[in-house]
């Protein structure tokens, strides 16, 4: 895990370069971005990555141009670093961004072929349900889940009970009056 002096070196030449690149006017550079940096841990090497807009050769030219003028690079973001040694830099390509794009194509193409590119009705859910369980259940919907749901959990709570008699039918039962109720203090 790099240390923050490290990080704060590697975030500012990524400042730096992307100035520079601003800057520079080459017909050969193409569209560059600095993506990140990795410093070593005495702060001599940086590996810089970057991301070149264009085919294959494009890159391939823009990495190489790169590569041999390091040297120049590294003076110009020198003075600007504000360190006491400024890192050798070493430029790689970034295949993080290929590789997001990649996977992108690769979602587009399964959703495009996907049986199901709508989200599926209700009813369609309850086919699939269906046929995965085996023999059909009686079909619930809304309320009737919820007061199933209800009745189990009294059931579970306060056991089986066959008669449909509630509190207010029993004579023993009468609601509490919370005034009727002592005090803590008497």
């Amino acid at each position: 895990m790099p240390s923050r002096r490290q990080e704060r070196v590697g975030k500012r030449i990524v400042q730096e370069l992307t100035d520079a690149f601003r800057n520079l006017k080459h017909v050969d550079l193409g569209f560059i971005t600095v993506t990140r940096t990795e410093v070593s841990p005495d702060l001599r090497h940086a590996k810089v990555f970057v991301s070149v807009f264009g085919d294959d050769k494009q890159q391939e030219r823009s990495l190489t141009l790169l590569r041999r003028n390091a040297s120049k690079l590294k003076g110009i973001i020198g003075r600007p670093l504000g360190t006491k040694v400024v890192p050798t830099l070493h430029f790689e390509f970034d295949e993080s961004i290929a590789t997001a794009d990649e996977m992108s194509r690769l979602i587009r193409d399964a959703r495009s072929t996907d049986a199901h590119p709508e989200p599926l009705t209700e009813e369609e859910i309850a086919e699939l349900a269906a046929a995965q369980s085996g023999p059909k259940r009686p079909e619930r919907t809304g309320l009737d889940v919820f007061e199933t749901a209800m009745q189990d959990v009294d059931a579970e709570l306060y056991g089986e009970d066959d008669d449909d008699e509630t509190l207010e039918d029993d004579p023993a039962w009468r609601p509490i009056n919370l005034d009727e109720l002592p005090d803590d203090d008497e």
